[in-house]
């Protein structure tokens, strides 16, 4: 099985984090590759003084979050896997979610259709949060309840820092 074809299992919590290889390389490479793809979504909503450093911070709170739960609950060892786990993850929410963006921001879509995108981005959120809950429970060997608070509080601490350093600005 390839490593895209574990990533798209990991989607439908069919695989975890310890079938991924084990090579910092690749989480460096998914770091980069998820920093851009939040440019390409972030285009549309953000300033851009405000692009390169919002996907920064976001990159940061994954990286953090997850180094120190890991090393909290003694599974340091398991950071290359599940950081490379999470950004992947990451990465395919953030071209999910691109095309909602376009058409959210755009002046000219009808308030019925800006409705149904912005429950769809909400219904792609909450897919994003239950895979990272599934990393979290495997690469942490714990209940789903628990690893489901853990990526609620990783996306709320995310939202909530990049509301307070990078506001949206209104349009129109």
């Amino acid at each position: 099985m390839s490593v895209l074809e574990k990533l798209l299992a990991l989607m439908i919590l069919k695989s975890a984090p310890q079938d991924l290889p084990y090579s910092p390389q690749f989480a460096v490479q998914m770091a980069l590759v998820y920093v851009f793809s939040g440019l390409l979504v972030l285009q549309s909503t953000l300033k851009p003084d405000d692009m390169l450093g919002g996907m920064l911070l976001s990159l940061a709170v994954q990286v953090g979050f997850s180094y120190l739960v890991l090393r909290a609950l003694n599974r340091s060892a398991r950071f290359v896997q599940t950081i490379s786990a999470m950004l992947a993850i990451s990465i395919w929410f953030n071209l999910l979610s691109w095309p909602v963006f376009v058409v959210v921001v755009d002046d000219t879509a009808t308030e019925s259709l800006k409705a149904t995108m912005s429950f769809l981005f909400l219904m792609i959120i909450s897919w994003e949060v239950l895979v990272k809950a599934h990393i979290l429970r495997h690469a942490l060997e714990m209940k789903m309840l628990s690893a489901l608070a853990l990526s609620f509080s990783l996306f709320f601490i995310s939202v909530t820092l990049s509301q307070l350093l990078f506001p949206v600005q209104a349009t129109g």
